[in-house]
């Protein structure tokens, strides 16, 4: 079982109002979003469980899931090919650029990776 960390009221909330025919769609982009927030964490949330963690670790989880999954809704689930660079004929080639940003590298909204940043819970070192 997923532990989803936002609900689609804490994205009305946060991101904006929801129609009744967007629920749900955003009810799987909200689920997508958890998973990525929770890879980026390195599983924290789940090890720790999410109410172990301080009032405002979980507020800003729940922040930073919505605008993910606002990033999700609006970027399209993304392809994890790892392609560096291809050539067609020999005329054209296209070099894809390493992620510059760890937010990038992550996959993550800019916004859903400051406000998890601000949590603790992505440092990368142990």
């Amino acid at each position: 079982m997923i532990n989803i960390y936002a609900t689609l009221e804490d994205y009305s909330k946060h991101v904006s109002e929801i129609t009744e025919d967007q629920k749900r769609d955003l009810e799987m982009y909200l689920e997508l979003a958890s998973i990525d927030i929770n890879r980026a964490t390195l599983t924290r949330i789940e090890k720790k469980g999410f109410y172990n963690l301080t009032e405002k670790q979980r507020y800003l989880i729940t922040k930073a899931t919505c605008f993910q999954a606002q990033y999700i809704k609006e970027e399209g689930i993304y392809d994890s090919d790892d392609l560096a660079s291809y050539s067609i004929g020999g005329d054209l080639t296209v070099n894809k650029k390493d992620a510059q940003t760890t937010y990038s590298k992550l996959k993550l909204s800019r916004q859903a990776y400051e406000y998890l940043r601000q949590s603790g819970l992505t440092s990368r070192i142990i």
